[in-house]
């Protein structure tokens, strides 16, 4: 028997799609999807559009909402249907301060009360949702990483074929940013610690802070935009760049690693959770540190090493289809319960 699952998320794009990406194929479940709204910048329809995700619920085995804003959104849906939550990083809590993180604990508390089980993708995530609401949540959590498939290592014509398509010099050193270039992922950081390096560092990405982006790196960066192939800036490149103030656990940071790039990252829990000894993590903001870092990866046996580990963290402890099982055992707890 195949049971339909109803993904509720916030907006197209981002992280919470790919996760639902990453669980299609869960044998037994099929999925349908319904969106909040219809892009991150656009938020005045969430209200009707949650009626919407909510009368459509009635029609499926379980409801899985992304995010402590649309389960918040969602919260009848949650009391009266066997439900998921995944928070993918706590970032309203986490960019709360004073009686507006008490309203967001508040809320998060009524969240993993109303979910039949609340998912959280990090350890330190986990550790975040108890502090804010106590220690009677935690039996009601379940800590499943993102994982991410282990793909080919790019062969050397791959590499050329794709420098040659982006316009770098084959002997160059290419860092590589996927991302959005706005202001929580920190994107002028990096910028500014790349400026005036023999370095070229690779902007995926669109965002607010674009043109900034391109003026604070000066020659140092080349921005490409939003690509839907992001295999030819990994294969381009020799190491990734992540310096966000916050994450959950990034699948741009786990398929870099995947990919067999040296990452260098922001001291953000989910980052430093990722990363551990395969990769160098700097404190938040911290040009300097970006900068120190980044002059390391020159360096190419300790860039190579850092590389290999990047890949074998991966297969050991991020894979999907460990991802994809262990969130088919919290369905079918949820369903029968």
């Amino acid at each position: 028997m195949t049971r339909r699952v109803l993904h509720v998320l916030p907006h197209p794009g981002g992280g919470g799609e790919t996760y639902v990406r990453m669980l299609q194929g869960m044998a037994g479940y099929a999925f349908e999807t319904s969106f909040l709204a219809p892009s991150a910048d656009r938020r005045a329809s969430v209200p009707i559009n949650a009626l919407a995700a909510q009368w459509a619920a009635r029609e499926v085995d379980l409801v899985h909402v992304h995010g402590e804003v649309a389960a918040a959104a969602c919260l009848p849906t949650l009391a009266l249907k066997r439900a998921v939550v995944t928070l993918h990083g706590l970032h309203l809590l986490r960019r709360s301060q004073g009686v507006a993180r008490e309203a967001a604990a508040a809320s998060l508390g009524l969240i993993v009360r109303a979910a039949s089980r609340t998912i959280c993708v990090a350890e330190s995530e986990a550790a975040d949702v108890v502090a804010a609401v106590g220690d009677w949540a935690r039996p009601r959590l379940a800590v499943i990483p993102n994982g991410v498939p282990l793909p080919a290592l790019p062969r050397a014509e791959e590499r050329a074929s794709a420098r040659a398509q982006l316009g770098l010099d084959q002997n160059a050193l290419v860092g590589a940013w996927l991302g959005a270039l706005d202001a929580h992922k920190d994107p002028l950081t990096a910028a500014r610690a790349a400026r005036g390096l023999p370095l070229v560092l690779l902007f995926a990405g669109e965002g607010s802070l674009k043109n900034q982006v391109e003026r604070e790196g000066g020659a140092s960066v080349r921005l490409v935009g939003q690509l839907a192939d992001t295999r030819r800036v990994l294969a381009a490149a020799d190491f990734f760049v992540l310096a966000s103030q916050r994450e959950g656990l990034s699948f741009a940071l786990l398929e870099a690693m995947a990919m067999g790039l040296a990452p260098v990252v922001s001291d953000a829990a989910g980052n430093v959770e990722a990363v551990a000894d395969a990769g160098m993590v700097v404190p938040y903001g911290d040009v300097n540190g970006f900068a120190a870092a980044f002059r390391r990866l020159m360096e190419t046996d300790l860039r190579l090493a850092l590389a290999r580990r990047a890949r074998e963290r991966i297969a050991a402890k991020f894979g999907v289809d460990a991802m994809r099982e262990r969130t088919r055992e919290v369905y079918a707890a949820a369903i029968a319960a």
